[in-house]
């Protein structure tokens, strides 16, 4: 079974119930391709088929747990009319067996019981049900789950299920999950799907690919644009990478395989601006609340703790750095004092 692309507003379910034969069969494949256009099916010609399953929405994700007996599924690769279908999901056995390649057929990974899998829809795929099998389905919408980890490719049709504890704990998740209990977990369904996404994060382990040149030299440009802007209270990611004609995924994805972030990028470089001015003579002149304004905050006391996170200091006392000493216990002649004479 594959996941339907659209998040129905509440739970329900499906079966080929008494239906036999060629009526089960044309029963499950118009549903299924109902709910997941581009989808092609295959059942063996000579065998019964007998199917039943029930959909959840959690959160932004869709939580399908079936029973199924043998069948294929085939998705070519950006399916013509189809684009608009582009999410991963997690695939999980819970008993039985399934055997899945790449659309290009060059990798086949079995999964047996207890055992599961990420697939990237818009790649393309053959999922083959090798026998009467309980499976569960969970899909991520690709922009939901590229927010959380900027690659998400290079963890479908991997087999690193049993490859590290936190894979284990996922399995243990994935084993617990189902349209009855979700309802009566103690975690709002968002809550979940974030949960689900960072132990799939932590299993993978994954490092962002290295940049390559030409790359790099669009960061290079990118982060000389940011200094440019930094000043503006309205940056936002969306607004620059508008701005830089690239779109938002892209702008995140090309700062993470940096190994930093857009947000990061522009906290670092307002805060050493507004250092290089508050060390400047000519700005003397200006009160912290203006600095923090023209280095592009709009919160001083915002602006203040983020100062002092950074260079371990409040920013009147990186202007003015004796400010903190101890007064002295008397005021100095100057202010003043007498001194006794005869």
């Amino acid at each position: 079974m594959a996941p339907p692309p659209y998040a129905p507003n509440a739970a329900f379910s499906f079966t080929t119930g008494e239906l036999k034969f060629a009526e089960a069969k044309s029963f499950w494949r118009k549903k299924i391709q109902s709910l997941r256009p581009g989808l092609h099916i295959d059942f063996p010609t000579q065998a019964d088929f007998t199917g039943s399953a029930s959909l959840i929405p959690i959160g932004p994700a869709l939580l399908f747990s079936m029973t199924v007996g043998i069948h294929t599924l085939t998705r070519q690769k950006r399916s013509p009319g189809y684009e608009h279908i582009d999410d991963f999901f997690l695939l999980y056995v819970a008993k039985g067996a399934a055997s899945i390649s790449s659309g290009r057929g060059s990798t086949t990974i079995t999964l047996n019981s207890g055992q599961w899998i990420l697939v990237e829809t818009a790649a393309g795929y053959l999922l083959r049900y090798d026998s009467i099998t309980q499976a569960k389905v969970l899909t991520f919408p690709r922009a939901w789950l590229t927010a959380r980890t900027p690659f998400p490719e290079e963890m479908a049709l991997k087999p690193i299920c049993d490859s590290n504890g936190w894979a284990r704990a996922l399995c243990c998740v994935l084993a617990e999950l189902s349209p009855e209990t979700v309802p009566h977990l103690p975690l709002t369904p968002g809550e979940i799907a974030d949960q689900v996404a960072a132990l799939l994060i932590l299993a993978a382990g994954q490092i962002s690919p290295p940049l390559r040149t030409g790359q790099k030299a669009t960061v290079n440009r990118l982060r000389q644009a940011m200094r440019d802007r930094l000043h503006d209270h309205t940056l936002t990611p969306t607004v620059f990478a508008d701005q830089q004609g690239i779109s938002k995924r892209t702008l995140h994805a090309l700062f993470a395989a940096s190994g930093t972030s857009f947000s990061k990028e522009l906290m670092a470089m307002r805060l050493e601006f507004a250092r290089s001015l508050l060390s400047n003579p000519n700005f003397r002149n200006k009160s912290i609340a203006e600095i923090s304004s023209l280095s592009g905050f709009t919160n001083p006391g915002h602006f203040g703790k983020r100062f002092v996170d950074a260079f371990g200091r409040p920013p009147s006392r990186y202007r003015h750095p004796n400010s903190g000493r101890t007064p002295p216990r008397h005021p100095p002649l100057s202010l003043g004092r007498r001194i006794a004479t005869d």
